[in-house]
């Protein structure tokens, strides 16, 4: 069979992003008996791993399904019929993080925020005491469809436990990219993609639950059948998973791990923050415009507004086409109006240089004049410190 994409290529998607070489070995290892052993020992130290990026003593799942599958399976568990729940939305995701929770709870009320910025404490205090007696709050750390980062997570998360309400925290585009603490920053349920900042294989959600969503779930009268929390308690009690894994993505995903310790965990989520400012300060210089607010800007996924009369979707095609640079678009109400870089899992200068100097070549076949050679100094220093 023809390989799908040359290794020349790259992928500075929203996700997934490229991988470790050594992972796509690893996913060619032979699969092993599930419910043996060897899969129960390895299964409980891949977990231990995420703990540590996560930040967590508390309970772990690796679910076989997409981060949206991480996301019904959060709110599937904690929302029952009656639920008031509070959805912050500032984006894309945002909106489909409420559309999940509608379909468990018919109470569901959305506090729109400007999509060019997160939601911050005062929004979500004020959320909070416009809306009495909320149970759950929904609300994406770092939405992908805009490039935007919801900073003070834990006084977020203060706020809601003062309010008596379970905080249930996407973190699919900021798990290992941002520093991370589940059990210090006070959140309930979180869910992340293995895709993204983990340079891991898509196809798997991680799930974190804290002692307080415990008691929300257990209560529940009804819960689903493969998302039940608690089936994957009982079975990851002997390390194992309720229902058959896609043991290969796990091997994959334990490559990746690997390699994010040997760089040094530290220092992998740091060059992520260097990476974004290596992108932010060379568009700056090249003029361009970056969508969300200073203040707001994500470390791992950067979102470039088209200038007037150029569509998103023709720079998209020529950095693929011409370059072998991958890049998402804009989406929703951004639709032909933005190009969404991803620099996450192996952000290096290399990839930063080769996607800067695609959309630079990009716009200049629709009529503008870049010079890329005026940011190559900027993103090596970027990188450098």
């Amino acid at each position: 069979m023809e390989p799908r994409r040359s290794w020349r290529e790259i992928l500075m998607l929203p996700g997934p992003t490229d991988i470790p070489e050594e992972s796509y070995r690893a996913m060619g290892s032979l699969l092993i008996n599930h419910r043996g052993r060897e899969f129960r020992e390895f299964h409980t130290q891949l977990i231990e791993k995420l703990k540590k990026i996560i930040g967590t003593k508390q309970d772990v799942f690796l679910l076989t399904c997409s981060a949206t599958g991480g996301i019904e399976a959060a709110v599937s568990n904690v929302i029952e019929d009656g639920d008031r729940v509070l959805a912050f939305v500032a984006g894309q995701f945002g909106e489909r993080f409420a559309a999940a929770a509608r379909y468990y709870s018919e109470n569901v009320v959305v506090v729109e925020i400007p999509w060019n910025r997160a939601p911050t404490v005062e929004d979500v205090r004020k959320g909070l005491s416009e809306n009495r007696d909320v149970d759950v709050v929904l609300l994406v750390h770092n939405e992908t469809s805009t490039g935007a980062l919801a900073s003070n997570i834990e006084e977020i998360a203060g706020e809601c436990r003062r309010a008596g309400a379970l905080l249930v925290l996407d973190a699919v585009t900021s798990l290992g990219g941002v520093p991370f603490s589940f059990d210090e920053m006070g959140i309930d349920l979180l869910v992340a993609g293995t895709q993204k900042c983990l340079a891991g294989p898509p196809g798997l959600a991680i799930v974190a639950v804290s002692k307080r969503a415990w008691e929300k779930i257990e209560s529940l009268k009804k819960r689903p059948t493969y998302f039940d929390f608690t089936l994957h308690r009982e079975f990851m009690s002997r390390g194992e998973t309720p229902y058959t894994p896609a043991v290969t993505l796990f091997y994959g995903l334990d490559a990746s791990l690997d390699r994010i310790f040997e760089t040094g965990l530290n220092e992998w989520v740091d060059r992520h923050r260097r990476g974004a400012q290596a992108f932010y300060s060379s568009l700056g210089e090249l003029g361009l415009e970056i969508y969300p607010l200073p203040e707001f800007r994500s470390p791992t996924l950067i979102a470039v507004k088209m200038p007037e009369g150029i569509r998103d979707v023709d720079v998209a095609n020529i950095m693929a086409e011409k370059y072998g640079v991958h890049v998402g678009v804009g989406v929703a109400r951004m639709k032909g109006r933005m190009i969404r870089i991803g620099s996450m899992g192996m952000v290096t200068a290399e990839r930063i240089k080769a996607s800067l100097r695609a959309l630079c070549g990009a716009l200049n076949e629709q009529g503008m004049r870049l010079d890329y050679t005026s940011v190559e100094g900027i993103v090596e220093e970027s990188l450098s410190k």
